[in-house]
């Protein structure tokens, strides 16, 4: 005997909720759709939150200078037990590996390390010479950037990037102000050791962080919450066994340095989150432009609460070094615009071609 399935009746009770349930995702696909293109119309969102962050960041240089009484190295596992501290939540919320994706692993190790390397440096390097001086030769960096993306990634290398690379190796040479070039002067705060080790420092952090860079674009599909956890982690490792090796961990008494140094923290991380945030709202030219308010915060700073008054030569490889990064993102905005004017070039004639095949394929009225 064959076997009847009986099946329940569809009485549209299904097909009802089903249809509810579409509905309202698409209603919140539209909200979310309208809430971000309301965020993107916003004027100068982008550049308001790259100026922040600039702010964040000198801030926290500016902290690394001033408390003098704990290492450096120190200071920056301090930052990143704070950055861990406020990523790991949004990786857990989203769901996604600590591990990256497993195409760009290496790429993200790479990523940590080099991070690392330069903001260790960068926070040795103001504790040898003038914070101004010190975030001028790391903050040269987007110059480094197109000679190792030239070399790495094959990217073009014309006579422009050839110019701003001569320009801001001058300007990091009058900084560094070496003593067989300028001799041994007086006016000067650094002892000609400490000014040579300290720019040797500083411009090692940024050889380090033109590599980050490079190495950060290779990862298209990592999210950046993993990206600073992994770099977080990273830096925490590299301190542990630093002070393990140099044995000179102390832990900080609560007060004035205690204070600072988690302000220090967390300027680093909303820095990091302002940044990630204008980079998707603005194009990377204006987003490097408004960077250099980076060199002009560490002179207000090392002038107003440091002591530190710049030199001539250094006001002069300063201009040097900023007028590289302007010439810089001038050219990589001018090259983002290209291929929209082109494109908006072509659509009027595109337009008033299909005009002319319509009117001539369309039958004429009688």
């Amino acid at each position: 005997m064959e076997q009847k399935l009986f099946r329940p009746k569809n009485t549209g009770t299904e097909v009802s909720m089903n249809e509810d349930i579409s509905d309202s995702l698409s209603t919140c696909q539209d909200t979310v759709n309208k809430e971000t293109e309301i965020i993107q119309k916003i004027s100068f969102l982008g550049l308001l939150s790259s100026l922040f962050s600039s702010l964040f960041f000198s801030s926290a240089s500016f902290i690394v200078a001033f408390v003098t009484n704990v290492d450096p190295i120190e200071i920056l596992v301090i930052r990143s037990c704070i950055q861990l501290l406020t990523y790991v939540p949004v990786v857990i919320y989203n769901r996604t590996s600590f591990l990256g994706v497993k195409e760009e692993r290496w790429f993200l190790c790479m990523r940590a390390i080099t991070g690392t390397v330069s903001t260790g440096m960068g926070y040795y390097s103001f504790r040898l010479i003038p914070l101004a001086d010190a975030s001028t030769i790391i903050f040269s960096c987007p110059a480094l950037v197109t000679l190792f993306a030239c070399v790495l990634l094959r990217e073009p290398c014309g006579v422009f990037q050839v110019f701003t690379v001569i320009i801001t190796l001058t300007g990091v040479v009058l900084i560094s102000r070496p003593s067989f070039l300028f001799g041994v002067t007086s006016i000067d705060q650094v002892s000609s050791a400490h000014r040579l080790q300290g720019s040797l420092t500083a411009f090692c952090s940024c050889i380090a962080a033109a590599l980050a860079i490079i190495t950060l674009r290779k990862l298209q599909k990592t999210s950046t919450s993993v990206v600073i956890c992994v770099y977080s982690v990273t830096s925490i490792a590299f301190g542990l066994i630093y002070f393990f090796i140099v044995d000179n961990f102390t832990i900080p008494i609560c007060g004035q340095d205690a204070i600072l140094l988690v302000i220090c923290g967390l300027f680093g991380t909303f820095g990091q989150f302002l940044l990630t945030t204008a980079l998707k709202l603005e194009d990377a030219g204006p987003i490097s432009l408004t960077r250099t308010l980076d060199i002009v915060l560490a002179f207000v700073f090392g002038i107003s609460f440091l002591d530190q008054h710049p030199t001539w030569s250094s006001i002069v490889g300063a201009l040097l070094v900023c007028s590289s990064v302007v010439l810089i993102a001038i050219k990589k905005w001018k090259d983002k615009q290209r291929p929209k004017n082109i494109l908006s070039e072509r659509q009027p004639l595109k337009n008033k071609t299909s005009n002319i095949y319509n009117s001539i394929l369309s039958p004429k009225p009688k």
